[in-house]
C-alpha cells in the first residue's frame, strides 16, 4: 500500500501519454484503413500492457512460460513506457513550436508584406510523431537484440604484484538478475550456465539478485545448479532491490541453502590461495527515496574498520566485491587489488562507440567497463538485466570473466564483448572439477 499513490499517479501517467499520441496520429491519418490499424494497435497493445501491470505489480503473478514473457507481458510493457517516456519529448516540441510560431512565423505588414513572403520556416510539430516512432523503433531493436542472451566479456588483467599461485585465476562476475521482474528462472539458468561454460575458479555475483518478492517461488534452486562445480565456489553480496523487494534476511537464507556464501561487511580469505575477497552489504536505500537528492555519490565510505573475518595475509591478492560502483577511494587506502561492482546496468542506453557513455554516466564516476584508479582497477559489469525498463539499447547484458596475470599494471580500456550467442554447446553444464 506504501507504493499506490505513485503507482496510481504512473497509470494516469500511461493514460495521458496513450491519448495525446493517439489523438496526434489520428489527426494525420486520412485514409480509413490506416486509421482502423492504429485504433487496433492502440487497443491491443493497451489491452496487454494494463493486464501486464494488473498481473506483474498489482497481483504480484509471475508466468513461467517464456512465451509469455519473451512475447506477451514485455512488449506489451515496452509499448507503455516508450510512450510514457514520450510525454515529455512532446512537451518540449510542442513548447519549441508554440515559441518559433510567436516569434518566427509572424506574417509581414505594410510596406515589406510586398517585397517579401511569410516566414514559413520548417513544421517542427512534426517531429513530435516521428519521435514517437523513433522510439518505439529503438526500444523494441534493443530489446530484440537482448533475447539473445548475454555477451561474455573476457578480460585479461595484469597486476605487478600477483602472486605466482593466481597467475591465469579466472573469475566469472555477474550482476542484477532482478529475478521476477528482470529475469525469468529459464533465462538465468541459460546464463548461469554460460557462465559455466568459461570454466572460472570462482564466481562472484555483485548484488540485485531478485525484485517483487519471487523467493517463495523457489525460483533459484535450478539455476544456482548450474554453478555447483565451479572449484572454489560462489559468493555474493546483496544489492538495493533485494532489501526494498524482499526481506534481505530471506535472500541470504535462501542462497546460502543453495551453496552460494553471502558476504555482509566480511572478509574471506579463500583456502589454499593467496586470495582474499571482501564483501559489502548495499545500505539498502531505495533509488528513489529523497529523489533527485539521492543520486548516488562515488564518496560513499564503505566500512572496511568494521569488517568480520581474519585479516588477510600481506601477499594476498585483494578483491572488493559491492554492489553499487562507489567507495573505490576507500578501498584503494585499504589496499584493494581489484574492485567488482553492478548496480548501474550501463545505463541501460549507451553510445554504438562507447558503452562508457551512458544515461548512467553523469551519475556515477564508474559506470560501466574497466577503470583505473591508481593502483586499483575497477570493473562495473551491465549485468543481466533491465528490470522495469525491459529494454536497452548498446548496454546489452553482460557476463564478465576476469583472468588474472603477473605484469606491468592493465590499463584501462572499454573492454571489446565477444559475440552474443553461444554454440548450443556452451550451454551444457561443465564436468564437475577436482576438489582444490
Amino acid at each position: 500500500m506504501d507504493f499506490l499513490p505513485g503507482k496510481l499517479a504512473f497509470v494516469v501517467l500511461v493514460i495521458v501519454a496513450q491519448l495525446l499520441a493517439w489523438r496526434y496520429f489520428r489527426a494525420r491519418l486520412k485514409k480509413r484503413l490506416a486509421t482502423v490499424l492504429l485504433n487496433f494497435l492502440y487497443i491491443f497493445f493497451n489491452l496487454l500492457g494494463f493486464g501486464a501491470f494488473l498481473f506483474l505489480y498489482a497481483l504480484d503473478f509471475y508466468p513461467e512460460s517464456p512465451f509469455l514473457w519473451d512475447f506477451v507481458l514485455r512488449p506489451a510493457l515496452i509499448w507503455e513506457m516508450t510512450h510514457v517516456l514520450w510525454l515529455p519529448v512532446a512537451l518540449l516540441l510542442s513548447l519549441i513550436k508554440l515559441v518559433w510560431s510567436l516569434f518566427f512565423r509572424r506574417e509581414p505588414k505594410g510596406l515589406p508584406k510586398l517585397f517579401r513572403a511569410a516566414k514559413r520556416g520548417p513544421s517542427l510539430f512534426n517531429l513530435v510523431g516521428l519521435a514517437l516512432v523513433l522510439g518505439l523503433a529503438l526500444a523494441f531493436y534493443g530489446y530484440s537484440r537482448s533475447l539473445s542472451g548475454p555477451a561474455t566479456t573476457r578480460l585479461d588483467l595484469s597486476f605487478p604484484d600477483l602472486p605466482p599461485d593466481l597467475e591465469g585465476f579466472k573469475i566469472a562476475l555477474l550482476a542484477d538478475f532482478h529475478l521476477g521482474l528482470g529475469l525469468y528462472p529459464a533465462e538465468l539458468q541459460k546464463a548461469l550456465e554460460l557462465a559455466a561454460s568459461e570454466d572460472p575458479q570462482i564466481v562472484l555475483i555483485a548484488g540485485d539478485l531478485v525484485s517483487r518478492k519471487t523467493l517463495s517461488m523457489g525460483l533459484f534452486r535450478e539455476p544456482i545448479s548450474a554453478l555447483k562445480a565451479v572449484p572454489y565456489g560462489v559468493y555474493a553480496v546483496l544489492g538495493d532491490s533485494d532489501h526494498f523487494s524482499e526481506n534481505p534476511h530471506n535472500v541470504t537464507q535462501l542462497i546460502s541453502g543453495l551453496g552460494v556464501r553471502v558476504l555482509s561487511d566480511e572478509r574471506v580469505n579463500i583456502h589454499g590461495l593467496p586470495l582474499t575477497i571482501i564483501g559489502f552489504q548495499d545500505p539498502g536505500t531505495p533509488p528513489w527515496s529523497l529523489w533527485p537528492l539521492a543520486f548516488p555519490s562515488d564518496g560513499r565510505e564503505l566500512p572496511f574498520a568494521s569488517l568480520k573475518g581474519l585479516n588477510p595475509p600481506e601477499d594476498n591478492f585483494v578483491v572488493v566485491l559491492c554492489h553499487r560502483p562507489e567507495g573505490v577511494a576507500g578501498a584503494r587506502e585499504a589496499g584493494a587489488d581489484l574492485f567488482l561492482a553492478g548496480h548501474a546496468l550501463g545505463g541501460l542506453i549507451a553510445s554504438p562507440l562507447s558503452d562508457q557513455l551512458n544515461l548512467a554516466a553523469p551519475f556515477y564516476e564508474y559506470s560501466s567497463g574497466l577503470y583505473a584508479n591508481r593502483e586499483t582497477l575497477v570493473y562495473v559489469t551491465r549485468g543481466l538485466s533491465s528490470p522495469r525498463l525491459f529494454f536497452r539499447l548498446f548496454a546489452w547484458p553482460e557476463i564478465a570473466v576476469i583472468t588474472l596475470h603477473k605484469g606491468p599494471r592493465s590499463p584501462a580500456p572499454t573492454p571489446t564483448p565477444t559475440p552474443e550467442t553461444p554454440p548450443e554447446s556452451a550451454l551444457e553444464p561443465p564436468a564437475a572439477a577436482p576438489e582444490p
